[in-house]
């Protein structure tokens, strides 16, 4: 039905402060990694990346050697044609298969696909519903 993949998210713990997101998306372009989707948000002092790369593996090295915390997360991604009610229709399968979103972040350029990323509280299940 869609391309699903389950795939390995980074999510980049940094201090919060001004200059961050050149910093962090500085250190990527100059590892040579690719950024695929990006999630950012602020909690109290700290920074949070949540980052789809081309390489997970340059990338935190390079955001490690920074003194930044990395840990994973496995995701669902899902491309999806860029129109009027296509996410809602993963959310309605989503939850119509009884599967909690944790969270969900996407993207679109207007170009006809759209990129969605979901950790679930079970993603065997996602990706099984969403094939």
């Amino acid at each position: 039905m869609h391309n699903v993949i389950i795939e390995t998210e980074l999510h980049v713990v940094t201090p919060n402060e001004p200059g961050i997101l050149g910093r962090v998306l500085g250190t990527l372009a100059n590892a040579g990694v690719n950024l695929r989707a990006l999630s950012v948000y602020t909690r109290e002092d700290e920074g949070h990346f949540l980052l789809l790369t081309s390489n997970n593996k340059k990338a935190e090295t390079s955001l490690r050697a920074l003194g930044y915390k990395v840990k994973t997360n496995s995701v669902i991604t899902v491309e999806i044609s860029d129109r009027i009610g296509a996410g809602a229709e993963i959310g309605a399968l989503l939850g119509n298969s009884v599967i909690d979103v944790d969270y969900s972040y996407g993207s679109s350029a207007g170009k006809g696909q759209a990129l969605l990323v979901f950790k679930t509280n079970n993603n065997k299940k996602a990706y099984d519903t969403l094939k």
